[in-house]
């Protein structure tokens, strides 16, 4: 049973850390693609508004809120260890 626990433990943090890795570098790209559109001069106008579809947004299925839910917990709980 401290077997299951401890592999559990394990598989909990390397999760946690792969999500922060993956938010990490996404964030990352994000900063690098909207230098690289700034550069290329290709920014939207000011004051740019794009024109409502007429559909309200759809809510997230429940894959994404786990998703979602479990980076947030990862992130939480890597802030605790950090």
């Amino acid at each position: 049973m401290i077997r299951d626990l401890v592999r559990t433990a394990c598989v909990i943090a390397a999760m946690a850390v792969a999500c922060s890795l993956l938010v990490e570098t996404r964030e990352r790209l994000a900063v690098i693609d909207l230098a690289h559109r700034q550069a290329l001069g290709t920014v939207a106008p000011v004051g740019y508004v794009p024109a409502p579809t007429g559909q309200a947004p759809e809510p997230p299925g429940p894959l994404a809120r786990l998703g979602r839910a479990t980076v947030g917990w990862a992130d939480a709980a890597l802030g605790v260890v950090r």
